[in-house]
């Protein structure tokens, strides 16, 4: 029997490459489209190799300099010279379907790759061969044809096309607190709340499309990965969740107790799937750390690419992620300076909630929803809220902070600023360089910080500041009158 001719369609490839001789300036989309390895013809590999080395040394791509390229390399006359060049033109229909061209080329080499992989796959079966390396390249294979349904072409638009689209719309899961189609993070040390938190959210979007006691939420399916504790507690925590709220659990909401690792390419094809599948709307991460084993959470190098992935979802399938995170322990009254790992998880968020638990050790008492990050709008006023639990029911009860009770968060600036104040009121007969109160303080933030807090102290009534040749001295000016610490 023979063998089987391979996937391919010469005029597409010929057309495509025509198009480029007539429109050059195609050849920057199209080169992110089609790659050369995917033309079945080898001498139309050699000509985009040509254009390809000719864009890359900033030449036109014309009749002249790509012979010249060709014939540089040794391949002008294998290909059949000036005249199959020439030939490309009158094989070319129009170039303005040319990213049709490419997307026929494109779509043939995968199913020649398809081919190829599953052939090798049977032969190491009938042969009783390990399987190992064929289903590496079966792996390899699905990673790299994800490509075929999109999620990896470039997202590149034109500034007229990106503003009138309405995919820049700002629209929200929960009104000024969860974004649509963004990343979001929930962050809070353990027993904080944030996680029945983010269950009673997840309810209201699968169900009755309420949340965080009666808020109204977007509805639509909800993927909930879950590896922070067991299958068990979770379904104890939806039945007495829903209890409270007198509904079934709702179907809409969809569990995966199965490791994930986010850091694997062939797995973040698999949740793309898997999110494409399901139809869903909102992907829950509890908790983040757990969905990418083995990284160091300090290290941008690790933790960007990650990030990255989640908004290249994000972006090109509109989906909203909830990632659920820890803060430090520590004392440092600057939340975002607590939240654990490197500073691109908050810097790549487009919201991030600190939730704070005010007595750890009472399971009823205050627990305060505080806004650190929201881009694209101001932030909305602090919630509180408790846990009511019973036998067989848990309700969360929400109310907003009394201004007496907001939780203020100052900033870095603002802390040294303070401790400055406190150490220049305990020696008000001296005064002090910046560099002597640097070091009597062990001031250890950025050079920019300390800027901020020295900026505030040259402006600060309570200071006297003098001029000294180069340098301010500082000192607590005795008569003024007292005025309250930030």
């Amino acid at each position: 029997m023979p063998d089987p001719i391979p996937p391919r369609d010469i005029d597409a490839e010929q057309a495509l490459l025509g198009s480029i001789m007539i429109a050059p300036y195609l050849f920057e989309d199209l080169v992110t489209i089609v790659k050369a390895e995917y033309f079945y013809r080898d001498s139309h590999r050699w000509i985009w190799e040509a254009m390809n080395h000719l864009l890359e040394s900033e030449q036109q791509i014309d009749h002249v300099t790509l012979c010249n390229a060709l014939n540089t390399s040794g391949k002008l006359k294998e290909i059949g010279g000036p005249a199959y060049i020439t030939g490309l033109l009158n094989a070319t229909p129009t170039s303005m379907h040319a990213e049709s061209y490419a997307m026929i080329v494109r779509e043939k080499a995968f199913k020649r790759k398809a081919l190829e992989v599953a052939t090798n796959l049977a032969q190491n079966a009938i042969q009783d061969k390990p399987l190992s390396d064929a289903l590496q390249q079966m792996e390899e294979f699905f990673v790299t044809s994800s490509a075929l349904s999109g999620v990896t072409e470039r997202m590149v638009m034109t500034a007229e096309k990106l503003c009138l689209s309405e995919m820049g719309e700002l629209t929200w899961i929960l009104k000024d607190w969860i974004m649509a189609g963004g990343i979001n993070l929930i962050a809070g040390m353990p027993a904080a709340g944030k996680s029945f938190l983010t269950l009673d959210l997840a309810i209201g979007m699968a169900s009755s499309g309420l949340a965080w006691d009666n808020r109204p939420v977007t509805q639509g399916k909800v993927l909930y990965h879950f590896l922070d504790g067991s299958y068990r507690g979770m379904r104890s925590r939806v039945l007495k969740l829903c209890h409270a709220r007198g509904i079934q659990p709702p179907a809409n909401l969809i569990f995966d107790f199965s490791p994930l690792n986010l850091k694997v390419t062939s797995e973040v094809l698999a949740l793309r799937q898997r999110i494409h599948r399901l139809d869903a709307s909102v992907v829950i991460f509890d908790v983040m750390a757990k969905f990418m084993p083995g990284a160091d959470e300090n290290s941008v190098a690790e933790i960007s690419p990650m990030m990255n992935t989640l908004r290249e979802i994000a972006n090109q399938t509109g989906t909203t992620f909830i990632l659920i995170h820890h803060l430090n322990k520590g004392g440092n009254p600057d939340l975002s300076y607590r939240v654990r790992g490197s500073s691109d998880i908050l810097g790549s968020v487009d919201t991030a909630i600190v939730v704070v638990h005010e007595n750890q050790h009472s399971a009823h008492s205050n627990r305060t929803i505080i806004p650190q990050k929201v881009r694209e709008s101001l932030p909305p006023a602090q919630l509180q809220f408790q846990i009511e639990s019973t036998e067989d029911s848990i309700a969360l009860r929400f109310s907003e902070a009394n201004a007496s009770e907001l939780l203020r968060v100052p900033g870095q600036a603002e802390l040294i600023f303070a401790d400055i104040l406190d150490y220049l009121q305990s020696l008000p007969a001296q005064e002090f360089k910046k560099n002597e109160l640097i070091s009597a303080l062990q001031i250890n933030s950025s050079a920019r910080t300390i800027d901020r807090a020295f900026s505030k102290l040259n402006n600060d009534p309570r200071i006297r500041v003098t001029k000294r040749g180069s340098f301010n001295t500082y000192q607590w000016e005795e008569d003024t009158p007292a005025m309250p610490f930030p």
